[in-house]
């Protein structure tokens, strides 16, 4: 009997805990430290990794797509040509891994594999195939699936901040938040994802308005929702003690929340974002 299948990448930020439960295969990009090279979330963890990028402050870690054969290799390891493949990733603007996963594609032309762009990144992008993942275990059809994904992606809000653009900047992922290079220090940037890059949304002065900012940002998207059920993420890069201060909030302010989970910024974004990265999303359905 045929099934379908949902390949991800690790930038997805999603613990292998939550994959196993839902099916999600994975395919990891690269983190080089200098002359190291390490899988994401294969052989280095969140935690591990911002102790290195901590500790080799004069070494930008860079990163890598994976190789079209690495994709190849799964989408023959976790289906049969009678399977549909659906194979969703990091938005195309800030990496290349869509481009390997199509050449993947070429290479197989007896499977049925649907690319999908998330046009996100981190928990933004891994939401949508969470979503995707849970429909395909309930035996729902491949245009049910990509339907559902659509309402999710198109109802997603999202908001971060990091502690500098630094990396943002040096990794050439800025995007549209160019503008806010060159501010004080005191000065945060409040950060959103659009169209697939990361965009300006506003400054404010302090990490701590900062953070509190996070909060108000999503409270005024989501607070309308009768009727709907009210799905919450928060993610963090080496910044665990604002993370349960945001929890606590969204916890108080949205009692009824279908669900409010929490997320660790794994080595590739956080390689591009740097530590003291937090975020929260939030989607209704």
């Amino acid at each position: 009997m045929s099934k379908t299948v949902i390949v991800i990448d690790s930038t997805a930020d999603l613990p292998e805990s939550l994959r196993r439960e839902l099916d999600l295969h994975m395919v990891p990009l690269n983190v080089h430290f200098g002359t190291e090279v390490y899988k994401d979330q294969v052989d280095l963890d969140s935690k591990t990794f911002y102790q290195k990028l901590k500790a080799s402050k004069d070494v930008m870690p860079r990163t890598s797509q994976p190789s079209p054969a690495q994709f190849v290799d799964l989408y023959k390891q976790v289906a049969s040509p009678d399977d549909r493949i659906l194979s969703i990733h990091i938005s195309s603007k800030a990496s290349g891994t869509i481009q390997s996963a199509l050449i993947a594609k070429s290479l197989l032309p007896e499977y049925n594999i649907e690319i999908i762009d998330s046009e996100g990144l981190s928990i933004h992008y891994g939401m949508q195939a969470v979503e995707m993942a849970k429909l395909a275990q309930q035996g729902a059809s491949v245009e049910q699936i990509l339907e559902h994904r659509k309402r999710v992606k198109e109802s997603i809000e999202v908001c971060f901040t990091v502690e500098t653009l630094e990396y943002l900047h040096k990794n050439g992922r800025i995007g549209t938040a160019n503008a806010f290079l060159g501010t004080v220090l005191s000065i945060k940037p409040i950060l959103s994802i659009e169209n697939g890059m990361v965009s300006g949304v506003e400054k404010v002065r302090g990490r701590k308005k900062a953070v509190k900012r996070l909060v108000e940002y999503i409270v005024d998207k989501m607070i309308d929702a009768p009727g709907q059920k009210l799905y919450l993420g928060i993610v963090q890069g080496d910044a665990e003690e604002e993370a349960d201060g945001i929890e606590a909030e969204l916890r108080a302010i949205f009692p009824k929340a279908e669900s409010i989970q929490r997320f660790d910024m794994g080595p590739i974004i956080g390689s591009h974002a740097g530590p003291g990265t937090v975020g929260i999303i939030g989607y209704k359905l």
